[in-house]
């Protein structure tokens, strides 16, 4: 190889080597820069559906707050004058409810007749005891109260900014207000609950994806309900915490404007000199919830991944150039006929030909068709996306009401030696018209199962409301057949979706085993393998002013009571054959031996009715209750 070629060959090799050092760093600027982006965007991402996740817990106990409060509205409505039965209401909440520690019932001034303040109030005393009271005196003037203010003048229940209370409860706390409207539509009291906020501090200050992580909770104002970790800053709000701050924290007004804009999203900011990203959502009640994270513990992580990355390429240029320069060695003299045939080609010999390129209409017309196909990907995934959120949070919400609904249904179920009990609740949908209750006071055991009409989400509103007045109302003592008046007077006032609910009560002593029922046109009971026999009184909500007739038997120990809803016996196979009251009352029959325990014998049916099935789906609520008399 002449000086010449040798010279050639190395200038060659530094160039090859020139470039290929140029790719390799703009391939690890690359590869740097969409890592971290990467990175980044998988962390924002992750903590926004922890935020999301974290909102849907407070909002399933918010949620549950208000569904009691509006439950409750309609006795209120219904004993408006009962003064004995509105402490009553006021005192019921609290007990059932361990969610809220006070209520109020706060009506408009001289309501009764010489009495300027008329306010029931329940809450949980120092003791745990629930301590009953009237609220209002000239001391603690309620009217000036924002959580009586602003629903009384919007006619809008509301959630009240947090604050310390000082005449009730004596904690930090923010109280649902629900306004009580007249016929003429104009309010005359607000209904109240309060909730203390140490809770949310707690669940708070658990979410923590990274060391600095925080997450806090502000109100519509932007005052904080709690901010995780942080107490030093309760009684702070957004905005004041923003203005403390130094010139070197750039972003973060912009950042409390859209934490407080009632959206959703993600927004950087520098606090000195951090870099920190906030996520943002809002609850359904107006309250604003957001978490904060520093990049730099983010992108942590990558560092090392970047150094070995490095290390590995500056071996791998090393080993290149010694190949290159060896490689390009052995083709100088190819190299150097292929130039000349390219130079005699330029002086006009055209003996020599070099490869034919083609570039024709097939090629432009395959351009075109990626070109499409990218738009119309780009295009589907856009829309895939947008679909693909609505129904996240659709399917969010309806988890969350079917989380509200279950944890409305008691599962403390008596096991001793005397009452056995069990109960199982099946929706067809993430909610359903199904309830069941029960209640074990002194000597008596108080139960009862109903079916409201249709299913999804309104009916399973109008299950909890149903309940929650069975329950008031059983609570002072009336007969049941008093009882299911009640209820169904207060359900047909004011009825315009036309629902009803059919329904099942019954009361044992368990020392005589005098049993008292009343069936409201639901299905008939199961007792010891046969039909209980029922008066036929219609479904409540649908004759206001029926009068329910209550029947009495006697049960022995040892006695098996099945009640179920019209999910078991109408449930279908493939074939629309359902599984009927004749294999109902089979089944039951054959599992009096077989099934020893309460919890047995509810399981063995629902496992009796699937089975029937074949793994047809489901067509309506399934509930089960089974009570043994020992």
């Amino acid at each position: 190889m002449s000086g010449t070629d040798k010279s050639f060959s190395a200038r060659l090799s530094l160039n090859i080597l020139l470039i290929t050092s140029v790719l390799f760093v703009t391939a690890i600027a690359v590869a740097a820069i969409s890592s971290h982006k990467l990175i980044a965007d998988e962390a924002t991402k992750s903590a926004q559906h922890l935020l999301n996740s974290t909102i849907g817990d407070i909002e399933k106990t918010l949620q549950g707050v208000e569904t009691s409060i509006e439950a409750a509205a309609w006795l209120v409505e219904e004993h408006k004058n009962d003064v004995d039965y509105l402490y009553h209401i006021t005192s019921k909440t609290v007990e059932e409810n361990p969610d809220i520690i006070g209520c109020a019932i706060a009506f408009h001034e001289y309501y009764l007749p010489g009495e300027y303040f008329f306010s029931p109030y329940s809450c949980v005393g120092s003791t745990g005891q629930i301590e009953t009271m009237q609220l209002g005196t000239p001391q603690n003037n309620y009217f000036f109260a924002d959580w009586y203010q602003i629903p009384s003048l919007m006619g809008e229940p509301s959630w009240s900014e947090p604050y310390f209370d000082e005449g009730g409860a004596k904690v930090l706390m923010s109280t649902y207000s629900y306004p009580l409207k007249d016929e003429s539509g104009n309010v005359y009291a607000v209904l109240t609950a309060d909730i203390p906020l140490y809770w949310m501090s707690d669940l708070l200050a658990e979410v923590k994806p990274y060391p600095s992580s925080t997450v806090s909770l502000v109100s519509r104002s932007g005052s904080f309900v709690t901010i995780g970790s942080f107490e030093e800053l309760a009684g702070e709000t957004l905005f004041s915490m923003v203005d403390r701050s130094s010139d070197k924290d750039k972003g973060l007004k912009e950042a409390a404007m859209k934490i407080i804009s009632g959206e959703s999203g993600v927004c950087r900011f520098s606090r000195g000199t951090k870099i920190s990203f906030v996520v943002y959502g809002t609850l359904q009640n107006g309250w604003h919830a957001y978490m904060t994270c520093d990049y730099k513990e983010v992108l942590a992580r990558t560092s090392e991944m970047h150094m070995i990355l490095i290390l590995i390429g500056l071996l791998g240029l090393l080993i290149l150039f010694i190949l290159c320069y060896l490689t390009i060695r052995r083709l100088t003299k190819p190299l150097t006929e292929f130039s000349a045939s390219a130079l005699s080609i330029a002086e006009g010999n055209f003996n020599t030909s070099l490869p034919e390129i083609k570039h024709d209409d097939e090629i432009k017309q395959l351009r075109n068709s990626f070109e499409f196909m990218q738009t119309s990907l780009t295009e589907y995934i856009r829309d895939l996306k947008e679909t693909t959120a609505a129904n996240e949070r659709f399917e969010s919400e309806l988890n969350i009401a079917n989380a509200i609904q279950m944890s409305m249904l008691p599962k403390n179920f008596p096991q001793n030696d005397r009452l056995g009990m069990y109960a199982m609740l099946k929706p067809a949908r993430e909610v359903g018209g199904d309830l069941y209750d029960f209640m074990v006071k002194d000597n008596m055991a108080y139960f009862t199962v109903g079916d409201v009409s249709g299913k999804g989400v309104p009916a399973s509103m109008f299950m909890a409301i149903t309940r929650f007045m069975i329950r008031f109302t059983l609570g002072m003592g009336l007969p049941l057949n008093e009882v299911i008046n009640r209820v169904n007077n207060s359900v047909c006032d004011g009825n315009d979706t036309g629902m009803f609910v059919t329904l099942f009560i019954g009361s044992v002593n368990l020392d005589t085993g005098e049993f008292h029922y009343c069936n409201a046109g639901h299905n008939p009971v199961v007792v010891n393998g046969e039909f209980l026999p029922a008066v036929p009184n219609l479904a409540i909500g649908v004759w206001p002013g029926f009068q329910y007739q209550e029947q009495v038997a006697k049960l022995e120990r040892g006695t098996r009571i099945i009640i179920y809803t019209d999910g078991v016996t109408e449930a279908e196979r493939e074939d629309k054959a359902q599984y009927g009251e004749d294999r109902l009352l089979k089944w039951a029959n054959a599992s009096i031996e077989t099934c020893k325990s309460a919890e047995e014998a509810c399981q063995s049916l629902m496992d009796s009715v699937h089975e029937f099935t074949e793994g047809n789906a489901q067509n309506d609520d399934i509930t089960i209750m089974t009570i043994k008399i020992k």
